[in-house]
């Protein structure tokens, strides 16, 4: 009995070791840097394990409407939804004829195709999901959703965000805390559809963009590449330089904004910045201030077909300089500011 009691202590003793070891030998590989002094790391993810839910959302409006339409198969399919957003990219998904086949599929309890797309309709009438992002881009995504988005990951050092879906105001603490405000970088969704094909992990990535962006003075890697094309306006800032935009910018923003004449914003930008100089925008926070402006502008029903009246001597055509710098034109512009 003694030689078998020995036994089993001494293979207890021999796992134990092994054990111990195995660990140790599993932290010194995990904490072996890769080639380029980087150490193995997990990649970021997008989305979350877990999201708040408020213990008022039921009773939401929104929310009552859909149960109202759609019964309780439409509050399972609003949670499932919900989850899949949150759970992929955090703040919004990509909604498409597949999709609405894979969501019929996944959520089950007998939600077929058809039920899933008139529920998605339904979202949309009532606002639950924007629609003028949905029709333009086929994403589902919302200012609350994006709100609670951004102060979920506010312990990460850097925050991205693709400036088309984006829905908040970044001027507004109550969109965006200033906590988090430092943290969000917006990037295009011309840079998401050519990703880097590299091997790195994204957290190499994120590195190495921060020492990128140090070398070039916090100059956008997107603002170097525009350099090359000719300037249509500019916008000063608040160090005393110029934003420069180009063609290929305002393109952008007029299939973003369809209601808005964005040329004509853009001078009633200029104008707002020249008669507010303490409240120019630093090289970051340009871009912000006019995604921000041209929203409001696209919200408040477009400026196509305004004009405001030339501020020019009418008895002396040759004083007109085709600039819109009008006080009526002022008064516009700080009335969209503070909107």
């Amino acid at each position: 009995m003694k030689l078998i009691s020995e036994r089993k202590i001494s293979s207890k003793s021999i796992l134990y070791t092994v054990s111990s070891w195995t660990n140790i030998f599993a932290a010194v590989l995990i904490s072996i840097p890769r080639k380029g002094g980087d150490r193995v790391a997990r990649p970021i993810k997008d989305g979350v394990d877990y999201f708040p839910k408020n213990t008022d959302f039921y009773q939401d409006d929104k929310v009552r409407l859909l149960r109202a339409r759609f019964g309780a198969k439409g509050m399972y399919l609003l949670d499932y939804l919900l989850c899949d957003l949150y759970g992929k990219n955090g703040y919004y998904i990509e909604w498409n004829e597949n999709k609405c086949f894979l969501v019929s599929d996944g959520a089950g309890c007998g939600c077929d195709s058809g039920l899933v797309k008139e529920f998605i309709t339904g979202c949309l009438q009532c606002s639950f999901f924007d629609e003028r992002v949905f029709n333009v881009f086929g994403i589902l995504t919302s200012s609350g959703i994006q709100r609670r988005y951004i102060r979920m990951f506010n312990s990460r050092d850097e925050i991205q965000i693709i400036k088309e879906y984006w829905l908040l105001n970044v001027e507004d603490k109550k969109d965006v805390p200033l906590s988090v405000l430092n943290k969000i970088t917006f990037k295009s969704l011309k840079s998401t559809e050519n990703p880097d094909k590299s091997t790195e992990n994204s957290q190499s990535k994120v590195k190495e963009n921060k020492v990128n962006k140090s070398k070039v003075n916090n100059i956008s890697s997107e603002q170097v590449e525009l350099a090359t094309e000719p300037t249509i306006i500019a916008l000063p800032m608040i160090d005393g330089n110029d934003y420069p935009i180009c063609q290929s910018q305002i393109d952008d923003w007029a299939d973003v904004f369809p209601a808005v004449d964005i040329l004509a914003d853009l001078k009633r930008m200029r104008a707002w910045l020249n008669a507010n100089p303490t409240k120019r925008k630093t090289p970051r926070g340009i871009k912000r201030f006019i995604v921000t402006w041209l929203s409001k502008t696209q919200d408040s029903g477009g400026t196509r077909g305004y004009r405001p009246k030339p501020s020019y001597d009418k008895t002396d055509p040759a004083s007109y300089t085709g600039e819109d710098d009008s006080e009526a034109f002022l008064r516009y512009a700080r009335e969209l500011e503070n909107t």
